[in-house]
């Protein structure tokens, strides 16, 4: 089977859940806008929403190195679905149908924090998946860089699991989010034109 049929088959499908993802974001965020008492605006639950929002949008734009993906299989097919539909759970994570249970989004994320931060850490494990299926050029595109930034992933995943003080969430999710933003950054300015 050719790879690029394949690929456009693929991309078509991740397009679609990824797509759902940015909605998610941004319909929840809508809606904090247009009532922000009743949903209980929280600095802390907005870091993370702008965290996952930069993450999102950055990890749709690289995998359109999947184009380098020579031989396509039914498994990496269903790895790449499963990678992107669990971007799509983060997303639901965050902006929950109902908050009646928990009275604002801050309340809401620091009793959910270990399914938030679980799946944070599972993305970061995927991500080692994605950027081995790509191939050792992509490897060595990301240098070294890569691997620290994903050992920091783990531990912020880590510590937003343990931590029960509201504060020192907020803490970590502004660390984190003007990390992520440097780190992105730096990669754009470096390697973004390759």
């Amino acid at each position: 089977m050719e790879t690029e049929p394949v690929f456009l088959h693929i991309r078509v499908v991740m397009g679609i859940i990824l797509g759902l993802s940015i909605t998610t974001l941004l319909k929840g965020l809508a809606q904090i806008i247009e009532h922000p008492q009743r949903r209980g605006c929280s600095a802390l639950h907005l870091c993370w929403v702008m965290w996952t929002l930069v993450s999102l949008v950055t990890f749709w734009w690289w995998e359109f190195r999947l184009v380098e993906v020579h031989r396509w299989t039914f498994e990496t097919y269903l790895f790449v679905i499963t990678y992107s539909a669990t971007w799509f759970l983060l997303c639901a994570l965050l902006f929950p149908d109902d908050l009646r249970d928990y009275g604002s989004y801050g309340h809401y994320l620091m009793q959910r924090r270990r399914w938030i931060f679980g799946v944070i850490a599972i993305l970061t494990l995927l991500d080692l998946v994605d950027t081995a299926i790509k191939g050792g050029s992509r490897w060595r595109l990301l240098g070294d860089a890569y691997p620290l930034h994903t050992a920091l992933m783990l531990i912020v995943a880590a510590l937003g699991w343990h931590l029960r003080s509201a504060r020192m969430q907020l803490v970590l999710a502004a660390a984190t989010l003007a990390y992520q933003l440097a780190y992105f950054a730096a990669e754009y300015f470096t390697i973004g034109s390759d």
